[in-house]
């Protein structure tokens, strides 16, 4: 007997290199198998999903969910189960002298699941420009606080934004590398500067100290501290270091994503590694909405529907050295499920330039299964 069976739906699994229609079974929180031999009458509920799309648990690898204590924050869930997605990252909201009040105040208060990256800045982003000198790192205590949650923060984070890069200089990022290599995490990287000036660029000289595994969030920016240059080539330094593993994340928010600077870089054969949203309070209902709004821009991009959800399942999963555990249907694995629906239609995207990109496809969770529990979730807004 079966807790819960999702029937007839189109079953996509890049980890296991599936995709076609299948029942998958759920017992105690986990999956127990999966095929079309599984009965409904052989569960005590039953998810009808045919003409849907199911896929493990949606990633959303970058976003930022320190709800109330940061004026960015988000509640997890109203951007994670409520919205199709089981696990969400956050990216550097807290830094070693605020990051306790996370696990103590806000996730408690929510079902989604969250990793973290711990903010080089002592108090993560409280407020912005959130450092200024060297006042604002405490080596020791961010090292302790890696120490003191392991299962919960996944790396070290860095921005490289004025104006802290003019006063600090690439001495910020040897130091940010120190910490991650000292703990053993990943080194995420922001790029891209909304208020710096052309020309004044730490990314050439930063890319060299990433290694496999490192995060570049932001990617596909236009704003200085981009890695396409001004004759639409790649910089050199940069392909070098996504052959030697660096991760490339979409990170799309408010100055994260130009359609165009995406088009020509796929063009170059350059794609991303995880599509996330940087959602934030001040994104959440404009230009971005939700992790499924991203990787529908990306469909209209022209990747095809797996990549996409290769790059927001088992690639982010991979990147956090959680793939045991996340990004997969495999039979044991946490019962971490997303039901999704494709809409057709004309829509029109804005990117962070307010350039404008024709979707035809739209896709929005219908219920999302988090540890076997069956959430209905609904659509963020179209742009």
């Amino acid at each position: 007997m079966y807790d819960m069976v999702i029937s007839g739906g189109r079953v996509i699994d890049p980890a296991q290199g599936v995709d076609g229609i299948a029942n998958i079974g759920i017992s105690k929180g986990r999956i127990v198998t999966s095929g079309e031999g599984l009965k409904e009458e052989d569960a005590a509920q039953v998810i009808a999903a045919q003409g849907k799309i199911v896929v493990p648990g949606l990633i959303d690898f970058h976003a930022h969910v320190y709800d109330v204590v940061t004026s960015l924050g988000l509640a997890p869930d109203r951007i994670g189960i409520n919205a199709g997605v089981t696990t969400v990252v956050d990216a550097g909201s807290a830094g070693s002298d605020t990051f306790p009040g996370l696990p103590r105040f806000v996730l408690p208060q929510n079902k989604t699941s969250v990793f973290c990256f711990l903010h080089i800045c002592r108090t993560g982003l409280c407020h912005l420009p959130e450092m200024r000198d060297w006042n604002d790192i405490d080596y020791e205590a961010t090292v302790a606080m890696v120490q003191a949650y392991p299962d919960l923060i996944k790396g070290i984070k860095v921005r490289v934004v004025e104006p802290v890069m003019w006063n600090m200089g690439l001495e910020l990022i040897k130091l940010s590398k120190r910490i991650a290599k000292e703990v053993a995490l990943p080194l995420m990287v922001h790029v891209g500067d909304p208020k710096g000036v052309e020309g004044r660029s730490l990314t050439k000289e930063l890319l060299p100290l990433l290694d496999s595994g490192d995060i570049l969030s932001h990617c596909f920016t236009c704003k200085p501290g981009r890695v396409l240059q001004p004759d639409g080539s790649l910089m050199p330094e940069f392909r070098e270091a996504v052959e030697r593993g660096v991760v490339l994340d979409i990170a799309r928010g408010n100055n994260g994503l130009s359609f165009d600077v995406a088009q020509q870089m796929l063009e170059q054969g350059i794609l991303p590694d995880t599509i996330s949203t940087d959602l934030a309070a001040l994104n959440i209902n404009g230009t971005v909405y939700s992790l499924l709004h991203t990787i529908s821009a990306f469909l209209a991009l022209g990747l095809s529907l797996n990549q996409v959800i290769e790059m927001t399942t088992t690639n982010p999963a991979n990147a956090m050295k959680e793939g045991h555990r996340l990004g997969s249907l495999k039979d044991g694995m946490p019962a971490n499920v997303s039901v999704l629906e494709m809409g057709e239609g004309d829509w029109e995207f804005r990117d962070s330039e307010n350039q404008p990109l024709e979707v035809k496809l739209l896709l929005k969770p219908v219920v999302t299964v988090k540890d076997g529990v069956p959430f209905l979730a609904s659509p963020a807004g179209t742009g």
